[in-house]
């Protein structure tokens, strides 16, 4: 067996749910379920990827104009929003509290910003312990859905732009995320590792009368 921790794989929460689905078929009707068409919901679990808290105060302009430069996102102040580009999203928690989720490097990205940031400030790795799962399909099952898991109206959030949109971090189905709206009219949502394979069973299940599938 291999020392080299660059041997050891590594596997999403979800890797053993991709290509369930809320049907069961078979031989004869399988080409009834081959693509996102023939479901009214389809979540698909993002790749691994960093998770970094972040924590300062959003009236230090040099703790904003750091997070800036090294994301190239400006920091979200405005409460229950995120921000983003191609390769990263910064989702605002609280006063003074962000979740950085990234397609970067976890330690590196962590690096870059220590240097960058000073005074009062707390960056923490949190990447093993949550994962990102996007909910997408016909906007009424979707809307279905999100009401059948939280009390948060979602259906009251202006569209998402590009770059920007609309989060919480509130209960779902009597678990916890962060929810997010994407401008494809899609939603994410970042869950603890530890709730990723009772939301996925909860997530079958509840999509069951539109048709669900997950995918990795």
């Amino acid at each position: 067996m291999s020392s080299n921790p660059a041997d050891i794989s590594t596997e999403t929460p979800l890797r053993y749910f991709h290509k369930l689905s809320s049907h069961q078929t078979d031989s004869q009707n399988a080409e009834l379920f081959n693509g996102d068409v023939d479901f009214g919901l389809v979540v698909k679990e993002a790749p691994l990827c960093a998770h970094l808290n972040l924590r300062g105060s959003a009236q230090d302009q040099s703790f904003v104009a750091g997070i800036e430069e090294v994301l190239g996102i400006e920091l979200p102040t405005e409460p229950g929003t995120y921000h983003c580009n191609q390769q990263q999203a910064i989702y605002w928690l609280g006063p003074d509290e962000w979740v950085l989720v990234s397609q970067s490097s976890a330690a590196e990205l962590e690096a870059e910003l220590r240097q960058a940031l000073s005074g009062h400030i707390s960056i923490v790795d949190i990447s093993g312990g949550q994962t990102v799962i996007n909910l997408r399909g016909a906007q009424s099952a979707v809307q279905t859905l999100l009401k059948k898991s939280s009390v948060y109206d979602f259906a009251a959030w202006p569209q998402a732009e590009k770059n920007a949109g609309r989060c919480a971090q509130s209960t779902f189905a009597k678990a916890s995320a962060v929810i997010s709206n994407k401008s494809d009219g899609s939603f994410d949502l970042i869950v603890r590792r530890s709730f990723a394979d009772y939301i996925a069973r909860w997530l079958l299940d509840a999509g069951q009368e539109f048709g669900c599938r997950i995918e990795g």
